[in-house]
């Protein structure tokens, strides 16, 4: 079931015009989650970074924050499956002028089977690659993922399944789909910053590992990689994801650590409760 400006349909009728300006000039953002028992994970923190996302570009959300998560409740009972994935975009709509922003933002949502990633990715860990081509407003959660789909063709081929972006003076920001953590001296490393996205999955890790873990806010700098004891990545479908390889260096031992396990297992604890209590995210 989709639901697209007001209506739910059908897959063959669920259509927007091709002037719209997420066609035309890839002027669009959008929110991911999934269910976990059939009830949407952290659903309020989602819609707060998806208003959050419009306001930076000046996009104006067509319905509230309440209505969109009863349209969100309706596809979830109209199309029930043991766990979903959930997407709601937010378009330009329809420009005049095939450029500026419409006054009538377009709302599209809806929900599809929960693909999960193997087990072995997690006992075995993960390769990454990396990319120094940049997202723009990378803190707005937009559809103009150009330099992560090339980065990820590259990374099919070297048989990677993450890329993690680079800028110019060396630091590791976020990966393609995923926030990253890095672990050396007993100590988790992670960045929050206007250059990175504000991860749901990333806010409850570093929710559930405060007092067991000191955590610091800075990127890890590509030179550091050596250094590195362990790394893994936090996404809405990787969970807590353990980082094996960057481009051609091992991380620590080349295996999945301890420090990596325990989190995950901390992460799963969490998500298997029945009440998720709000973030309260600084959103930047």
């Amino acid at each position: 079931m989709f639901y697209v400006n007001g209506a739910f349909v059908q897959e063959d009728e669920a259509k927007i015009s091709v002037l719209d300006l997420a066609i035309l000039r890839g002027f669009c953002v959008f929110e991911y989650m999934r269910t976990y028992r059939g009830k949407p994970f952290h659903l309020e923190d989602h819609l707060l970074r998806l208003k959050h996302s419009a306001t930076q570009i000046g996009l104006q959300l067509p319905h509230s924050l309440e209505e969109i998560a009863e349209i969100v409740y309706t596809l979830l009972r109209s199309t029930p499956s043991p766990e979903s994935s959930i997407k709601i975009l937010i378009t330009g709509g329809i420009s005049p002028d095939q450029f500026y922003p419409s006054a009538q933002s377009s709302l599209i949502a809806f929900n599809y089977p929960l693909v999960l990633f193997p087990e072995s990715d997690y006992e075995n860990g993960i390769r990454t690659i990396t990319t120094n081509v940049l997202r723009p407003y990378p803190s707005c959660k937009s559809t103009q993922y150009i330099g992560g789909v090339l980065a990820m063709q590259k990374g099919k081929e070297l048989k990677a399944k993450e890329a993690l972006y680079v800028n110019p003076q060396g630091k590791i920001l976020e990966a393609t789909t995923s926030n990253f953590f890095g672990y050396k001296n007993g100590t988790l490393y992670t960045y929050s910053s206007p250059e990175v996205l504000t991860g749901i999955t990333r806010e409850v890790v570093l929710r559930e590992v405060k007092g067991k873990l000191p955590v610091v806010n800075r990127p890890i700098l590509y030179e550091e990689i050596p250094e590195l004891e362990e790394a893994f990545i936090t996404s809405s479908t990787k969970e807590v994801m353990p980082v094996v390889q960057i481009d051609d260096h091992p991380i620590g031992s080349g295996q999945v650590g301890p420090v990596s396990r325990e989190i995950r297992a901390l992460f799963k604890s969490y998500s298997a409760q029945e009440q998720w209590p709000m973030l309260n995210i600084s959103l930047t």
